[in-house]
């Protein structure tokens, strides 16, 4: 129903994509555009404008989507990140939504659905199978939209159950379409060598999540979320260099600041990732 609350609505945010700069090219020295998770921000997303405007002010070129930011109806949604000047192409949704989430991805015009994460009492060989059995179903349906399924892989993903782990279920058994959504923090985490997995899988990579891992050695495939084990890019111990040139000759294009915890206040952090990313030679 058109109301005059709607139209001031409609209006401001018309206003906004007015007052924006069309979407922006990279301006950074390796010519990679970087973007932002916004789970990084979950907790500074009350005022959604405010928060894409800092984004984008900062330098990044696009926004991965979290399930916190799908309270509005999905063609304001995007007409609000779009009119920021920023590139919307792929979102985080929650494992048991994802076939009633197809609509509302498809209004976003969003490329990729990403799961990006298994419930602890998924992680075992029967949960890990009942999950590809949803994936592969749940990719059929999305391809006939013209929209990727990925997944985002955690250290859990690497722990020994049995005789393999839950890594090697997906890679086997999942559907050859399904993307790889690789966060280089949470793979080193689980004594992973990223490169590698990078190499070998490249027909699948799509995305590269970035983080830095604060401390050498004492690798885990149990989630610790101790905010000590992370930091901002470039003042850990992960070879970014290494891993963006790797990751550009394989044709990645999408690259997330996707920091679970930070000591710092939240633009601190967001301009820490920024200054070194925007400034490497690679």
């Amino acid at each position: 129903m058109f109301t005059r609350r709607n139209a001031i609505k409609t209006m401001g945010l018309a206003t906004a994509a007015m007052l924006a700069p069309a979407t922006q090219a990279a301006n950074t020295r390796s010519g990679l555009s970087f973007g932002v998770q916004m789970f990084t921000v979950r907790e500074h997303i009350k005022d959604l404008p405010a928060m894409l405007k800092l984004i984008q002010s900062i330098g990044y070129t696009s926004i991965e989507g979290y399930p916190l930011i799908y309270t509005r109806p999905a063609r304001e949604l995007k007409e609000l990140v779009h009119g920021f000047g920023l590139e919307f192409y792929t979102g985080h949704f929650d494992y048991a939504t994802l076939d009633e989430k197809l609509d509302y991805a498809t209004e976003l015009g969003l490329k990729t659905m990403i799961c990006p994460w298994l419930e602890e009492p998924m992680r075992t060989e029967a949960g890990y199978g009942a999950a590809v059995k949803k994936f592969n179903h749940f990719i059929e349906l999305a391809a006939q939209r013209g929209i990727d399924f990925g997944y985002h892989f955690h250290n859990y993903d690497f722990h020994l159950l049995g005789k393999e782990r839950g890594f090697d279920i997906l890679m086997r058994e999942l559907d050859p379409r399904a993307r790889i959504e690789l966060d280089v923090f949470w793979v080193t985490e689980a004594g992973e060598d990223p490169i590698k997995l990078m190499l070998r899988y490249a027909n699948r990579l799509r995305m590269i999540h970035i983080k830095d891992r604060a401390i050498k050695g004492d690798y885990t495939t149990i989630m610790n979320f101790d905010p000590k084990r992370m930091t901002e890019a470039g003042k850990g111990t992960i070879d970014w260099p290494t891993v963006l040139r790797v990751a550009r000759k394989l044709g990645v294009k999408e690259y997330y600041v996707d920091q679970d915890y930070t000591a710092l206040p939240i633009e601190d952090c967001l301009r820490q990732n920024w200054a070194y990313l925007s400034a490497l030679v690679i």
